[in-house]
């Protein structure tokens, strides 16, 4: 047998011991193997991709939440150049900028937290929550 492994095990050895050990934990003859399960997967569900952004809609999002553009960036951790470029239609935001302008878009309250400052602020102008809480500047992940 060809062995082109560092430990100097061939892969048909490591292959036949993989499937022994499966077998095994299928019959339940394996103790201390932990194996996390999920319910819900690719198999069972679909996930729709994020919607395009014209720049219209994007000014749209920032204004009705009553946001600066480097408040806006700030919010969704972009920067104010591409907050900037994306409002004047010079660049499209990328798929994870997508999705969290979706976010704020249809559930504006889950970024709220994000949001502090002097003023607290719940007003409703146009069926755009505007939340802010009045909390001192802390790193994140202290208390």
């Amino acid at each position: 047998m060809v062995k082109n492994r560092s430990d100097g095990v061939s892969f048909g050895d490591a292959l036949i011991g993989a499937l022994e050990e499966a077998v095994a934990f299928e019959r339940g003859e394996l103790e201390g193997v932990r194996v996390d399960r999920v319910e819900v997967t690719a198999r069972d569900v679909k996930v729709e991709p994020p919607p395009t952004y014209s720049a219209a809609r994007i000014r749209g999002i920032r204004k009705g939440l009553s946001l600066s553009q480097q408040v806006f960036a700030d919010m969704l951790h972009a920067s104010p150049s591409a907050v900037r470029a994306w409002e004047q239609g010079a660049r499209e935001p990328d798929g994870p900028s997508r999705r969290l302008l979706q976010v704020a878009e249809s559930h504006p309250e889950a970024l709220a937290d994000t949001l502090y400052g002097k003023r607290i602020a719940e007003m409703k102008k146009d069926g755009w929550p505007r939340i802010a809480a009045e909390r001192p500047a802390k790193p994140y992940g202290t208390e």
